[in-house]
């Protein structure tokens, strides 16, 4: 069944509501006849807006971005990170071990990141591995094993401590992030503050008392990524933009992560809403756009979800917008390393898109 709402009903009911575009009869005195005319202005544009349609989309289901593969294919991606993992993560059991692989995370690499230089595809990969481990093991945690959990995280990924190599995450983190720096220790450096930032979003007593979407919305880019992805964007494609360029993409970023999000939430949510029941920690905690539009409505999760699936396609609009206008605003004279962050973003949201639709990480 589409995700999307069967839009005939609507357009049946207003075709049926013409009785209430009927203007007003004007009555004789002077003040009542300029209140009958602005009511009947007011419902002569009312009308024409919805006959028109201008605010019924065509075809919701389908993307206005481009979608890439990055050169490599995803398969030769997977034989290249993920024997990494399962040689050295310590996983619980073997059911585990064969439901990171079942995921599909060098599918996601492949559309994520479709702009990764080749000697930086191990590296990157790596990283974006560990995020989604990291993630899992502080679903597990109470708050005060999280914070804990995180201070420890943080100080490695900077190089404050050394890892425990008896822990996998620590020397696993540790030892990628090495990696990354002999490659190049200035975007590193950037990827290193998006992880730490990344980290202290998802471990933030203020995710417990959001309730209303927009600060959600606001809270979310951070704790879904932004500084994080972004910078490992910069870093896999190698490319080395000034202030003043990272100020100038800063919107693309915002829509970018906010997409990302979103559509985590709204395809995660009842896998999300299955474990909060089942395991009532601090961060199994709901977290998500359904679940705060929900209780600020009343609306059902499901009608949240497919609210939350139309703001997903105006995020690519604005997106689209946003890109246009910087170019229109610089005369095209935009760097090779600013049209290609621009599409990397770009790429980025497709890849979201695409992967989450079809990974089962997100299926109960």
């Amino acid at each position: 069944m589409s995700p999307f709402p069967n839009l005939s009903i609507w357009r049946n009911l207003i075709r049926d509501s013409s009785a209430l575009l009927t203007p007003l009869k004007q009555v004789n005195t002077t003040k009542q006849d300029i209140i009958s005319c602005r009511i009947t202005a007011f419902y002569r544009s009312y009308g024409t807006v919805h006959n028109e349609s201008k605010l019924w989309p065509a075809d919701l289901s389908t993307s206005r971005l481009e979608l890439k593969s990055h050169p490599l294919g995803w398969e030769a991606i997977q034989k290249r990170v993920e024997p990494y993992f399962v040689q050295n993560w310590d996983f619980e059991h073997d059911h585990e071990r064969k439901g990171l692989m079942k995921i599909g995370l060098s599918r996601a690499f492949d559309v994520f990141f479709p702009l990764v230089l080749d000697d930086r595809v191990d590296a990157t990969g790596r990283l974006h591995y560990l995020i989604l481990l990291i993630d899992d093991q502080m679903v597990k945690m109470n708050a005060s094993e999280m914070l804990q959990y995180r201070d420890r995280v943080m100080d490695i990924a900077r190089g404050n401590v050394s890892p425990n190599r008896e822990i996998c995450l620590e020397w696993m983190l540790y030892d990628t992030l090495d990696s990354m720096r002999k490659i190049d220790e200035s975007l590193t450096s950037d990827v290193v503050e998006g992880f730490c930032a990344l980290i202290q979003g998802q471990t933030a007593e203020h995710r417990l008392t959001v309730k209303h979407l927009g600060p959600y919305l606001e809270f979310r880019e951070i704790d879904v990524g932004r500084p994080f992805y972004t910078a490992l964007i910069r870093f896999g494609a190698n490319l080395n933009l000034t202030a003043v360029e990272l100020e100038q993409t800063a919107i693309l970023e915002s829509h970018a992560s906010r997409f990302f999000g979103i559509f985590n939430d709204v395809y995660s949510w009842d896998r999300e809403w299955k474990n909060h029941c089942e395991n009532k920690t601090d961060g199994s905690y709901p977290f998500s756009a359904v679940f705060t539009l929900a209780q600020e409505t009343g609306l059902s999760y499901p009608a949240c979800q497919r609210m939350m699936l139309v703001y997903c396609r105006e995020l690519e609009i604005a997106f689209k917008q946003a890109s246009e206008d910087l170019r229109n605003k610089t005369d095209g004279t935009l760097r090779p390393e600013m049209v290609k962050y621009i599409k990397g973003l770009e790429y980025f949201m497709s890849g979201v898109e695409s992967w989450t639709k079809w990974s089962p990480r997100y299926r109960i």
